[in-house]
């Protein structure tokens, strides 16, 4: 489905930007890909009549839905068959939730405004936390109130009129090997299954070595794009430009996360965003009912967010993961890093744990917050696994590399890992069901709270 004919392996990151990133600033702002829909059957009869004739693609997707490809005006299309009611939307593009690949795109022409963590532990930028529920915390705001029990719909800050740019650096931070940190593994402990989607796992001899982490096997990559599998695994430079790709090692650093603070969790890594830090509603939600298919793990963490047009749930994740809870799979997803009370998906899906972030000194600058929120942990300079050997901006010296197999990153990407790894520990240790277990970690009301940000899991 791609629109243009240029070959997808050979592109820079720029032109993929432009041939699959589309954005509108109507109804809060959202991306998604150019020409593509997805609709419920009962609007297809519709659809056909008001594009008179002409041809498009269709691709049966799971829950009676179907990927509409080749349409000239998606975000028309979908406003119209939506007023007369039917279930139609766009093809939304989710981010990875990463402090330089946001989900809202008014954030991504300026990736220095969190360049040094270091200048945020001052405590005297959040002094009167009885304060946050009312005026809230952070630099976004929803632009609509954000008070109350009602979710914010459609009421994103004022949105940048041009199209934004890629960004082109990515955030991750050198730090030195921390094997102390590693905990040793229980055998005799019950395994707890845990899926992560997301950039995949670096190769084995680069990093992606991590005890009781493996990438999932070769398979289909989705229905964007017929035909095209993945080996699941996440290569430095994918566009051999030389330098980090923005995101490249994230699915890594995720894993390494939950392996650190869950030794018993065996944990599997699958490949749905790009080198660019972007995947789709499409894509995500059709990987995520092949695990079902395949027998659901006990955890599936996201770490990628979007924003939808008028703040409705995006239709594929919605019904994907439905359908995977009701197999047993606890879901645990990133708020955010925009700074707004706005909803992002598919944290603010039911039943999914939404997880904020928190630094040393209080909430994260960067996080997204709310009453959808369910809870925080720290993501402020974590420190996990990494590729091993590589460069920021590779010099062809491998005794030089800049990265040893460990980094620090920051985001609510690398908080959610630690509140699902929190649960697939209290499960392992005494072997109880997930959903037990997130009684016990999350849900239980008399752990500590912050307003706006849910319960704290506090894990290093």
């Amino acid at each position: 489905m791609a629109t243009t004919d240029r070959d997808p392996e050979s592109e820079t990151a720029q032109e993929r930007w432009q041939r699959t990133i589309r954005y509108t600033a109507a109804r809060g702002g959202f991306v998604y890909r150019p020409g593509e829909l997805i609709i419920d059957k009962a609007a297809l009869g519709r659809l056909t009549e008001e594009v008179d004739g002409l041809e498009f693609t269709q691709t049966e997707l799971d829950g009676g839905l179907i990927l509409i490809g080749g349409v000239s005006d998606s975000v028309y299309l979908a406003n119209v068959l939506a007023t007369e009611g039917f279930n139609v939307q766009v093809n939304h593009v989710v981010f990875a939730a990463t402090n330089v690949v946001n989900a809202h795109p008014s954030t991504w022409p300026h990736p220095s405004t969190w360049p040094h963590p270091s200048t945020w532990p001052h405590p005297s930028t959040w002094p009167h936390p009885s304060t946050w529920p009312h005026a809230g915390f952070g630099a976004g705001g929803c632009g609509c109130g954000c008070g109350g029990s009602d979710t914010p719909r459609g009421c994103g800050p004022a949105q940048p009129a041009t199209e934004p740019k890629p960004p082109t650096t990515s955030s991750v931070d050198v730090t030195r090997s921390e094997p102390a940190l590693l905990r040793p593994n229980d055998s005799s402990a019950p395994k707890v299954r845990v899926v992560v989607l997301d950039t995949g796992l670096a190769p084995t001899s680069m990093g992606g070595n991590i005890p009781n982490v493996t990438a999932l096997p070769l398979g289909d990559w989705g229905p964007t794009k017929p035909g095209a599998q993945t080996d699941n695994i996440d290569l430095p430079d994918a566009d051999h430009n030389t330098w980090l790709d923005v995101v490249a090692g994230h699915g890594t650093f995720i894993a390494g996360i939950i392996s650190r603070l869950a030794p018993h969790a065996d944990v599997t890594v699958g490949k749905v965003l790009e080198f660019t830090g972007e995947g789709n509603d499409a894509d995500l939600a059709w990987r995520i009912n092949r695990l079902a298919d395949n027998g659901c793990p006990e955890i599936l963490a996201l770490s990628c967010s979007c924003y939808t047009d008028n703040d409705e749930a995006p239709l594929g994740l919605r019904q994907a993961i439905e359908r995977i809870q009701k197999g047993g799979t606890l879901v645990v997803a990133a708020a955010g890093n925009e700074a707004t009370c706005r909803v992002s998906w598919p944290s603010a899906l039911p039943g999914v744990i939404a997880v904020g972030a928190i630094g040393p000194d209080g909430p994260a600058p960067f996080t997204n917050y709310g009453e959808w929120v369910t809870a925080c942990a720290p993501g402020v300079d974590i420190v996990s696994r990494f590729f091993d050997g590589i460069d920021v901006h590779d010099d062809g010296n491998a005794a030089t590399a800049d990265f040893r197999g460990w980094a620090r990153w920051s985001g609510t990407s690398f908080s959610a890992p630690i509140v699902a790894a929190a649960i697939a520990r209290e499960a392992a240790i005494y072997g109880i069901t997930v959903a037990a277990a997130a009684e016990r970690v999350v849900y239980d009301k008399r752990l500590l709270r912050m307003p706006g940000l849910g319960t704290v899991v506090n894990l290093h």
